[in-house]
């Protein structure tokens, strides 16, 4: 039997941190909890890494849940809980009364502000309010390149106004240059909503080299050689590319179904 040294709950995270094997990782964390059943922090980053790398939604439930019972006041706890409901579990109802109480309890918290603020104009269809809690969120946080991304989206997909997205898509760019979500979102806007075909291009590109397994960026992609360069080889094998990367992607199989349809000659 193995002794362990680990005198707090710091200790085993930072030993699960290091830990690159992702089954060994859990085991750590697991055996860590054994040791300090009653670590909010430790069973907090436990549900974090179940939901992020090992996509066990139950556990990190019941680990998130759990939390929330050893301290009903934490509000990191509470918001990434909102996210499973929502992102997951689809309980949106769940989702949003757990987002207020975060933000009762912590209304300056720049990352529940602006999850909420995508949670309110994506599932909630509310506008107003997004636009109001995604300003407040940025207020904040002036720095914080995920939310800055998705204000610039929200103001692209809403016509609000153009140049004020066009501004926070290059500075989600200036905060995080190594996320490819940047670059892919942006060349979408530029495409669609600008006609500058270009740089929409040269973006595209740099999206798939910093995420060559995301199959979204490589289905706009695709559909943008399509019908902007008329590059129909090209488009092709973005789009069977695109369906043999393990990232999902629900509309790529509907695009490239017409696609085949309109182009039987590229296909074979």
């Amino acid at each position: 039997m193995t002794m362990t040294t680990e005198k707090d709950w710091w200790a085993w995270q930072l030993k699960a941190q290091a830990e690159p094997d992702l089954a060994k990782r859990e085991e750590i964390y697991r055996e860590g909890l054994s040791n300090f059943p009653e670590s909010v922090e430790l069973t907090y980053n436990f549900a974090r890494f179940m939901t992020n790398l090992r996509k066990d939604y139950d556990e990190a439930e019941r680990l998130y849940r759990k939390a929330l019972k050893l301290d009903p006041e934490d509000t990191d706890t509470i918001g990434n809980l909102a996210l499973l409901m929502t992102n997951v579990r689809k309980s949106h109802d769940e989702a949003e009364r757990l987002y207020r109480e975060a933000l009762e309890l912590d209304p300056e918290s720049a990352n529940n502000t602006g999850n909420f603020a995508l949670f309110m104009a994506k599932v909630r269809k509310d506008n107003v309010v997004a636009d109001r809690l995604y300003r407040k969120a940025l207020e904040l946080d002036p720095n914080h390149a995920i939310h800055t991304g998705n204000f610039a989206n929200f103001l692209a997909d809403t016509h609000k106004d153009d140049d004020e997205a066009q501004w926070f898509y290059r500075k989600a760019l200036e905060l995080d240059p190594s996320d490819a979500n940047h670059f892919g979102n942006f060349a979408n806007f530029l495409w669609e909503n600008r006609k500058n075909y270009n740089e929409a291009e040269r973006l595209y590109r740099e999206a798939l080299r910093l995420s060559p397994e995301n199959a979204g960026h490589t289905a706009n992609f695709a559909e943008f050689m399509e019908r902007i360069r008329e590059d129909f080889s090209e488009a092709n094998r973005l789009y069977r590319l695109a369906l043999e990367l393990p990232t999902d992607c629900d509309w790529a199989n509907e695009e490239y179904t017409r696609f085949r349809n309109e182009h039987p000659e590229f296909t074979e």
